[in-house]
């Protein structure tokens, strides 16, 4: 029988050994803390390997892990995906190079760029569309580009084309490394989008916790292609890892993967005849849409900028929109008790993964049901297609325009790196007055934890209302202190 790091941390825990190690709490948690994970709470002992130097039962796991995914090579995680991609924009990338990256790319990825002091270019308009068709290379187009990082699947669900960015990154010389935090589940079955791994990414990052029964914390990084040195991304990997990794994590993400070794054709089967059933009863409403229907594929009255209709979508991802997000996402969860994920002025998104039950997925039918006949919800879907998506790309529109009021309008000019706008001096100025001034740190919309603004752009007068907007609307708007704003200081 193959051995399983979850099965032997449970005999040693029901051992009589005395544990002369860390951590402090000696296997026995603090009161009212479960018993059963201080029990397995361990430290690099002998016979439970050493995640930074593994060559037992922790290799072990990670070979069947990439093994079962099709990669060269899986390394695991317990810094979150936040870690895999900072490794491996690091080690995909020299310092001082060129990425090219989408806008709403997750932080760990501008802080990577900050990291190792690089030039970024961001891709335009359409990110969806072919590379060959339209490659988007936006600012920096014609410089060398060392990596291509695009996400997929997004925040939302929507799929990005990984073959045709394979091959637009290869024909450049550059890797392609594909933040699938969101795509753990992806290629388990046919009614999922494949897995990027199987596309031809170089590497693949996936948070095993997103949407796979798994620990907050946990993820997989997928060295597919070697184009990448699994010495550089091991060495990246020991920089922005815990010397410590936990136990009950890794538990936690082998656990999850046997689950998927041996139940994951059952349990995938019946996730997606749940999500069948409950995509179709949603796409029946009057007064609700359901982004990407019962088809998941985004259509043309549904679709979320930048995202054109035609995107495929996770179907597992269920963005439910409504021009009044706000009041949807608190009604859920103040009448109905229902948490969702997100909200946005043009939806809420409830994230499922095959871990949620029957009874999950009827209470929020039930509900939307319900509140699909009362007269509050009449007329609003209609209106839902002004206001649907939190990062618009078409640029400054009339002030009074609703459809400006869906996010970042424009691109704002980069003056400097984010590395030398961020260790510049600055200085906290009211936000009235950082008008054409430098941005000497982030200011981030979350969730999605994506920068309105960067360090070493412009702030422009476009920015500082969409600071506003979102602020005054409630949203939570990080980078801004009492309406003030960090900006490099002025030379004059």
């Amino acid at each position: 029988m193959k051995r399983r790091l979850e099965n032997l941390l449970k005999a040693y825990a029901e051992s009589d050994a005395y544990a002369f190690h860390m951590p402090g709490h000696k296997r026995r948690l603090t009161p009212g803390w479960p018993a059963e994970a201080g029990a397995i709470d361990i430290t690099e002992i002998d016979g439970f390997d050493n995640l930074h130097d593994a060559q037992e039962i922790l290799s072990e796991e990670m070979k069947s892990a990439a093994a079962f995914y099709g990669a060269r090579e899986t390394i695991f995680s317990v810094n979150g995906s936040t870690c895999g991609m900072l490794a491996a924009v690091s080690a995909a990338v020299p310092e001082g190079g060129r990425i090219l990256i989408e806008r709403t790319s997750h932080m760990s990825v501008y802080h990577a760029a900050y990291l190792r002091k690089l030039h970024v270019s961001y891709i335009g308009e359409g990110v969806c569309a072919p590379p060959e068709e339209e490659p988007g290379d936006g600012e920096g187009a014609e410089e060398k580009i060392d990596a291509v990082i695009i996400m997929s699947p997004g925040y939302e669900g929507c799929i990005r084309d990984i073959a045709a960015w394979a091959r637009f990154a290869h024909r450049r010389g550059a890797c392609l490394i594909v933040d699938g935090a969101h795509g753990a589940h992806l290629g388990i079955h046919p009614y999922f989008p494949e897995s990027a791994v199987r596309l031809g990414a170089d590497l693949v990052v996936m948070s095993t916790h997103k949407t796979l029964p798994a620990m907050t914390q946990t993820a997989l990084i997928h060295n597919v292609t070697g184009r990448v040195s699994s010495k550089r991304l091991h060495f990246f990997m020991d920089i922005y890892e815990t010397s410590s990794p936990s136990y009950v994590l890794l538990a936690s993400i082998t656990g999850a993967l046997h689950f998927l070794y041996e139940q994951g054709a059952e349990a995938f089967s019946d996730y997606a005849d749940r999500l069948r059933k409950i995509r179709r009863e949603l796409s029946g409403l009057k007064n609700f849409a359901l982004a990407g229907g019962e088809d998941s594929i985004l259509r043309s009255d549904d679709e979320l900028p930048p995202f054109p209709a035609g995107t495929e979508m996770d179907p597992g991802k269920l963005v439910i929109l409504t021009a009044d997000g706000n009041a949807l996402y608190d009604v859920l969860r103040e009448r109905y008790h229902l948490q969702m994920e997100m909200r946005a002025p043009g939806y809420v998104l409830a994230m499922t993964s095959p871990a949620d039950t029957e009874e999950g997925f009827e209470r929020l039918a039930a509900a939307l049901r319900e509140l699909d006949r009362e007269e509050h919800w009449t007329g609003l879907k209609a209106a839902a297609s002004s206001e649907i998506g939190i990062f618009e790309k078409s640029g400054p529109a009339a002030d009074h325009d609703p459809a400006v009021e869906t996010g970042i309008h424009g691109m704002p000019a980069p003056i400097l790196r984010i590395c030398e706008a961020v260790d510049a001096p600055c200085e906290m100025l009211p936000l009235r007055e950082a008008e054409n001034r430098i941005s000497g740190d982030f200011v981030i919309l979350y969730p999605p934890d994506a920068p309105l603004i960067v360090p070493g752009e412009m702030i422009t007068k476009e920015v500082i209302r969409d600071i506003g907007m979102w602020t005054d609307r409630g949203y939570s708007v990080m980078g801004v202190d009492n309406g003030r704003i960090s900006c490099v200081r002025s030379e004059n």
